[in-house]
């Protein structure tokens, strides 16, 4: 039996105590092969410690990037598996994530996400992000995956090294973490079974926006580290050029969003997932206006990183 680590970070999450009740019941069921690292800050103690879950606390909140490199240097598993704290793993989560391993050539596995409807903005938010990694969306290979639903093997980490700490918040640190892996050799297999379901708390069309536009101001597709790499089309050239393609843009990735059958059933979205995209165009410019504020790692995360060794 291959030995797990699941790492989450967490910012006082109210869901954590759900998303672990749910790990426990799977650890059980893979007789004990199981370890939860949690990182971060638990200010609500919804984080109860035992033999399979440990508590790191940051001492200050921090951005994921960090808590999940100071989770790496907690876990002990040959596969680790990445989860967000607003997100709820389903029943067969872990085994169908392991089960990809069997074959040896498989280094990085993703899975499916689902999501609540009874909130527009929310809806909204996770159609627009996460519209290619659904639980409906066909199996097989992508161009990089989200760390809320995601597992390697330990050699793969070892190769690629941590995420970039310069990431201030949730929003491109895992596309530039999975593309360093893909660019490496390592295919990022994705595996719809895989399923968690996402309840974050952007409930707003102010929260849609700039979640949007942070996606657009962090986005490898307009990193100059990876233009080369990833052929950035010539509207990424100039940061005008993103303004003046915007109403295009967006509408063209609408378009391709609802492709999808699956998703006509919330064709009201539409609009709202729209905007999004205008707001991710927006970001864009900005970062190709150098208006980007990275993070600067404080010094407290390094007494996190060395306590309890």
């Amino acid at each position: 039996m291959l030995s797990i680590s699941v790492v989450i970070p967490s910012l006082n999450s109210p869901l954590i105590g759900d998303v672990l009740t749910a790990i426990r019941g799977q650890a059980t069921a893979l007789s004990g092969a199981v370890e939860v690292v949690v990182v971060g800050r638990d200010e609500r103690e919804l984080v109860w410690e035992d033999e399979v879950i440990r508590f790191v606390d940051t001492g200050r909140p921090v951005p994921p990037a960090i808590a999940r490199n100071v989770g790496m240097g907690r876990a002990r598993g040959r596969v680790i598996c990445f989860l967000d704290a607003d997100c709820v793993p389903h029943r067969l989560w872990l085994q169908r994530l392991l089960d990809r391993y069997e074959t040896p050539d498989v280094t990085v596995v993703g899975g499916g996400v689902a999501f609540p409807t009874d909130k527009y903005w929310r809806l909204a938010d996770n159609i627009s992000t996460f519209y290619p990694y659904l639980r409906t969306s066909p199996p097989g290979t992508r161009d990089q995956l989200p760390s809320l639903n995601l597992s390697f093997r330990r050699e793969v980490w070892e190769e690629v090294g941590p995420f970039d700490e310069r990431y201030p918040r949730p929003a491109g640190e895992d596309a530039d973490w999975t593309t360093r892996a893909r660019l490496a050799g390592h295919q990022l297999h994705f595996e719809p079974r895989a399923v968690v379901t996402h309840y974050p708390t952007r409930t707003t069309f102010g929260d849609l926006w700039r979640h949007a536009v942070g996606f657009g101001t962090y986005s490898i597709k307009v990193d100059e580290r990876y233009r080369a790499a990833l052929r950035s089309p010539p509207v990424f050239k100039h940061w005008v050029f993103p303004v003046l393609a915007a109403p295009a843009m967006a509408a063209w990735v609408t378009g391709r969003v609802f492709s999808d059958r699956h998703l006509w059933r919330y064709f009201y979205t539409l609009p709202a997932v729209y905007v999004a995209k205008l707001g991710w165009c927006w970001g864009a410019s900005k970062r190709l206006r150098g208006r980007v504020e990275w993070y600067r790692p404080a010094e407290v995360v390094g007494r996190a990183r060395s306590a309890d060794r």
